[in-house]
């Protein structure tokens, strides 16, 4: 039994530090009610042989009432019970939430193309609630109720040894069975718990995109896909299913049997005259008591064995292999900061590489615009020069130093990412800007966003920086979002802004009015901006044309305009853009 499942659950161990007095107080109260429960039968007992035998009505009252204490202790020693191990649960599992999340933040962009944000929330909310019925319970369970079938074969020792030995072959022969069988339907139990994950992460992406979904057509699809998806995890549930009810249905057959041979016993020698009807009585009610401890064991080895699963799906989150802490690294110096990849091969795919020996270098100040078709590799530029991802061949710097010995927090601090898709959630402005940090003043919030150009948009707010954004509250409009990504950028003042197509989900008029904000955001500051539209790029000093991964054009901006022959007159006279 402490092969597999349990040996799982040892994860759980680390959360429980610091809870040493609630350990203690239930180290002392199961062993308290184990004894209550082993008391009762011995109390009918003496009751029993007592009136039999016409003992005084004041010794019978005694034993009525140590019968009545016993079982108030019990249910008292009960409820403590669960009270204090259900807090001691969530605190623990809390803990274990909170560090699975830790985790999953400094993970690269690669383990979520892994692992969908559906899927994600299943184990980090789903295993995780399971398993704090596990630590408040089951786990208690189990060891309280291995401790009471050990009681009651003492007990029945005491009693009768005659007796002791028609339970003892029942109570070794489930522990053998237990130990045969544990952990066997753990690989069905994962293949369960998977194809419910799936569900999710499908059910996540499908309703995301239900506006997307609905007016292409694509309803009787996403309804077909998802019929195929329940149809698994019905096939993988009845598998765990048959697995895990065969040995349960096995003791529970032992236990029965063996309650009648007691019972047989135990009539034989009365009629003997070598038991005592209250001894008969006696034996007979730790009979039916045996019987629930292994019963408990056998069923809720099963719950084991899913928590066990639940652990090691967990475990998968936790390592952090592909991250750095902040403060294991360098620090980025002082003042303007140069940014270079030097001979950069990179692919997200074994084989497919995305990037191909690509080399440039910004000096502190310098503005570069990338541009290429879609697929050349530009955004990935952006995401080796801010450590989302490293190099396979070659070297990513900033400030002079290879992004992979920095210390992330320095990096994050001095460079700042702008993507495609800005983030709005629901809260204040206030905390959309700052990110939750309440040391960042108003005077700051407000001048970052007149800076980005929101001074009427933030006028116009019902409750100013206190109004609420995201689902649920104030609705904005793309170019307003990216507006407000912006604005966090002029609030974190950084050394090095990198832009990925900042204007892609604008039409022309609101991108005039943005691109002032974007020339102010980038005077004096190191600059890479990824853009489709190369007419938008009059900002920026240099131009790197990407193709396929390599790079076919690095030279000035107005050089290469006003160049018949260059790659980036094409892409202008093909976007009819100007410069």
């Amino acid at each position: 039994m402490t092969a597999s499942p349990l040996r799982q659950l040892s994860l759980l161990i680390r959360y429980l530090r610091g809870e040493r007095p609630a350990v203690a107080l239930l180290a002392v109260l199961v062993p308290l009610g184990i004894a209550l429960q082993l008391a009762a039968p011995y109390l009918l007992r003496r009751f029993v042989d007592d009136t039999l035998s016409q003992r005084p009505s004041d010794a019978l009252l005694g034993v009525a009432l140590w019968y009545l204490a016993a079982a108030l202790g019990l249910l008292a020693a009960t409820i403590t019970t669960d009270a204090v191990a259900s807090r001691l649960a969530w605190r623990g599992t809390n803990r274990l939430r909170a560090d699975l999340v830790d985790h999953s933040l400094r993970r690269c962009a690669r383990f979520y193309q892994s692992h969908p944000p559906g899927e994600l929330v299943d184990r980090i909310d789903g295993d995780v609630t399971r398993l704090a019925a596990v630590m408040s319970a089951l786990l208690l369970e189990v060891a309280a109720q291995a401790l009471l079938a050990v009681g009651i074969l003492a007990a029945l020792f005491l009693l009768d040894w005659r007796l002791a030995l028609v339970f003892a072959p029942l109570a070794a022969g489930t522990l053998v069975l237990l130990r045969r069988l544990a952990g066997r339907a753990m690989p069905f139990v994962a293949a369960r718990r998977q194809s419910s994950a799936d569900l999710l992460g499908f059910l996540e992406e499908r309703l995301a995109a239900a506006e997307d979904l609905r007016v292409n057509g694509a309803r009787e699809a996403t309804l077909a896909a998802l019929t195929a998806r329940q149809d698994e995890l019905y096939r993988r549930a009845r598998r765990a299913a048959r697995v895990s009810v065969r040995w349960p249905a096995t003791v529970q057959g032992l236990s029965t049997a063996s309650v009648v041979l007691a019972l047989a016993v135990s009539v034989w020698l009365h009629s003997q005259g070598r038991l005592t009807t209250g001894t008969a009585f006696a034996a007979l009610s730790y009979a039916m008591l045996l019987r629930r401890p292994l019963l408990a064991i056998t069923t809720r080895f099963q719950d084991l064995e899913e928590a066990a699963v639940c652990v090691r799906r967990l475990r998968e989150l936790l390592p952090a292999q592909d991250t750095a802490r902040p403060g294991t690294g360098r620090r980025l110096p002082p003042g303007p900061l140069t940014a270079a990849l030097d001979r950069v091969t990179f692919s997200y795919e074994p084989g497919e590489p995305v990037l191909r020996e690509v080399s440039f270098r910004l000096e502190p100040g310098e503005r570069l615009g990338v541009v290429g078709r879609t697929g050349s590799g530009k955004s990935t530029v952006l995401r080796l020069l801010f450590a989302l991802h490293h190099p396979e061949h070659g070297t990513a710097r900033v400030g002079g130093q290879d992004v992979r010995a920095l210390d992330t927090g320095s990096l994050r601090r001095r460079v700042a990412l702008v993507t495609q898709e800005v983030q709005v959630f629901h809260a204040t402005l206030r905390e959309n800007l700052t990110f939750y940090d309440p040391a960042v003043d108003d005077d700051r919030l407000c001048a970052a966003l007149d800076e980005a150009g929101l001074t009427d948009w933030r006028h116009a707010l019902p409750d100013g920086l206190d109004t609420v954004l995201g689902a649920g509250g104030r609705g904005m409009s793309a170019g307003e979002e990216q507006l407000l990504a912006l604005a966090r950028v002029f609030l974190r003042d950084p050394a090095l802004v990198l832009m990925d197509e900042p204007t892609a989900r604008l039409d022309p008029h609101t991108e005039a009015l943005l691109l002032p904000a974007l020339e102010r955001l980038l005077a004096g500051r190191t600059a890479v901006v990824v853009q489709h539209r190369p007419h938008a790029l009059s900002h920026v000093d240099r131009i790197l044309v990407l193709d396929e991964g390599a790079v076919v054009e690095d030279g000035h901006r107005t050089t290469l305009a006003a160049d018949p022959t260059s790659r980036f007159h094409g892409l202008l006279h093909t976007g009819r853009g100007t410069t």
